[in-house]
C-alpha cells in the first residue's frame, strides 16, 4: 500500500510539472551539444531494453528484467545522454533513475506488482522528458519565442 501511494504522489507531483516552469529551464550556453547520432543510438537501445524489460514483466520472467533494467542503468550513464542541461530535465532523468532502481529491487525482491508499478514510473518519467525535450527543441527553433 505505501509503494502504491508514493506512486501515485509521484504522479500528482509529474503532473504538476508540466505548469511549472521558471529559472533554470533555459539550457546553458556554454554546454556542448550533444551528438545527435549518438543520442539516437542510446535511445534505440533504451527502447529496446525497455521492449525486453516489459517482455520480462508479462511473462514473469523476472531474471529478464533486471538483466535488461540493468543494461538501460549502463545506457543512461553514458555521457552523451544528456541533451538540454536544465533543473526539468535532470528531474525527469533523476525519477527515471528512482523507479528504474525501484524496479531492479522489485524484480531481485521477487515482487513483481512493485516491478511492475516501477516500469510504469519509468515509461511516464521517459514521456514527460520527451514531451519536454520536444517542447524546448520548438522555443529554441522559434525566433520569436525568446
Amino acid at each position: 500500500m505505501r509503494k502504491v501511494t508514493g506512486t501515485l504522489a509521484v504522479v500528482a507531483l509529474a503532473l504538476g510539472l508540466g505548469a511549472v516552469r521558471g529559472h533554470g529551464d533555459e539550457p546553458k550556453k556554454d554546454d556542448k551539444k550533444p551528438d545527435p547520432k549518438k543520442v539516437q543510438e542510446l535511445m534505440h537501445k533504451k527502447l529496446e531494453y525497455s521492449q525486453k524489460v516489459l517482455e520480462g514483466l508479462a511473462i514473469n520472467d523476472l531474471k529478464k528484467v533486471i538483466e535488461n533494467a540493468e543494461e538501460l542503468r549502463r545506457v543512461r550513464k553514458e555521457a552523451a545522454w544528456r541533451v538540454i542541461p536544465t533543473a526539468e530535465y535532470e528531474l525527469w532523468g533523476d525519477e527515471f533513475n528512482r523507479s528504474l532502481e525501484g524496479m531492479i529491487k522489485a524484480a531481485k525482491d521477487k515482487n513483481l506488482e512493485a516491478a511492475k508499478l516501477d516500469y510504469l514510473g519509468m515509461t511516464m518519467a521517459c514521456f514527460h522528458c520527451h514531451t519536454y525535450v520536444r517542447d524546448m527543441k520548438k522555443v529554441s527553433a522559434d525566433p520569436d519565442a525568446r
